[in-house]
């Protein structure tokens, strides 16, 4: 696999997310595997990724969906449409585009550590976007002031937080490591707040905390606090 069509996008107007999924799914996934067997894709909604052989592929399959979607009364959003170059170890030649973002995650190329030492792969790691949601949220839920104490915050907090862990954290999980210490920050604002104390008295009671029970918040097993 060396190159990415990726659609964004297709279905626009006030047509709804279910609706335009099933009519998606008959008009471009079973007409992907009628027309185009061999040509691997997936589809989230209408955000579609498909995977193949050479840039002259890709053009040709970009031209294929579009047509495709036109006769379908569908119009291909040609701006967040892109030809995807997945640059790694094994084909090192220049592309326009090397990355894209799918499903919360950034794909492009990255060094990794691998058996035979360090590599640089096409891979995943947490969007720039899916972060800012994720501290957005983070900021939605008034942490600071949040009552009980700290078994009750961790009780609270960890079922949200392990969702976001066990999706975005299966490869390269050092990529998300300042999301986790902007909510352990807010963490040490409730403790500031909880036993009105000063910023380091909080952060050593924290500390201790962490010594005696480093497991009571989930994203204590990413971070070292």
């Amino acid at each position: 696999m060396r190159r990415i069509v990726k659609v964004t996008n297709c279905v626009r107007g006030v047509i709804s997310p279910l609706l335009a999924n099933i009519y998606l799914h008959f008009t471009f996934d079973k007409w992907m595997e009628l027309k185009h067997p061999y040509i691997r894709f997936e589809r989230y909604c209408d955000d579609i990724v498909v995977h193949v052989r050479s840039k002259k592929q890709a053009e040709f399959i970009k031209d294929k969906i579009s047509e495709r979607l036109t006769q379908c009364k569908i119009q291909l959003n040609e701006s967040k449409t892109q030809i995807v170059y997945c640059r790694n170890h094994n084909h090192l030649e220049r592309g326009d585009k090397v990355q894209f973002d799918f499903l919360g995650y950034t794909f492009r190329p990255r060094f990794c550590p691998t058996k035979d030492g360090w590599k640089l792969l096409f891979t995943r790691c947490m969007s720039t976007a899916a972060k800012r949601r994720v501290v957005s949220h983070l900021r939605s839920m008034r942490i600071k002031h949040q009552t009980g104490n700290i078994q009750q915050l961790a009780a609270k907090l960890n079922p949200i937080v392990r969702g976001w862990i066990n999706y975005y954290c299966k490869v390269n999980q050092w990529t998300t490591v300042k999301v986790w210490w902007i909510l352990h920050l807010k963490i040490i604002e409730w403790v500031r707040k909880s036993r009105k104390i000063g910023k380091m008295r909080a952060i050593n009671w924290l500390r201790s905390v962490y010594a005696s029970q480093p497991w009571l918040f989930a994203h204590w097993t990413l971070i070292n606090p």
